[in-house]
């Protein structure tokens, strides 16, 4: 006759839908991390409705937050987001990137968009403190 000692480890269930069970490791099974940027191997999540800015230029509805990001990737993403509204939409991009405060603007405007305003570090267009606030019109498609 055997005798069985007493295991260590916790028993394990390998029957489907077992709470203790991953579900990011189930063939099939939707991610429950978040949205990774590109340069990290992931995307950015699309252009969101944004609050509006104290500025006189009426409302940003959409706004894009590229902070974490450099320069092209701002631009390029900026772009992106731009060419996905329709026109004469605001689009807020919030960037931590001070180079990008410029290379935006200058590229949106040979580009045929509108620079309504650039604020920041922290300014009164509701930048946090660190990053800048640019706002652009989509004029062209």
């Amino acid at each position: 006759m055997t005798s069985s000692s007493p295991s260590s480890s916790p028993p394990t269930s390998s029957s489907p839908g077992d709470a203790s069970e991953d579900p990011a490791a189930a063939p099939g099974a939707p991610s429950t991390e978040e949205p990774r940027d590109a340069t990290r191997g992931g995307v950015n999540p699309p252009a969101l409705p944004a609050d509006p800015p104290e500025g006189g230029h009426g409302k940003a509805p959409f706004s894009i937050d590229l902070c974490g990001e450099i320069c092209p990737f701002t631009f390029v993403r900026t772009k992106l987001a731009l060419e996905a509204l329709p026109i004469g939409a605001v689009l807020r991009v919030i960037v931590d990137h001070e180079p990008a405060t410029r290379n935006i603007p200058r590229s949106a405007a040979e580009w045929g968009q509108e620079v309504l305003e650039v604020t920041g570090p922290g300014g009164l267009g509701g930048a946090a403190p660190g990053t800048w606030a640019i706002d652009l019109r989509k004029r062209v498609r």
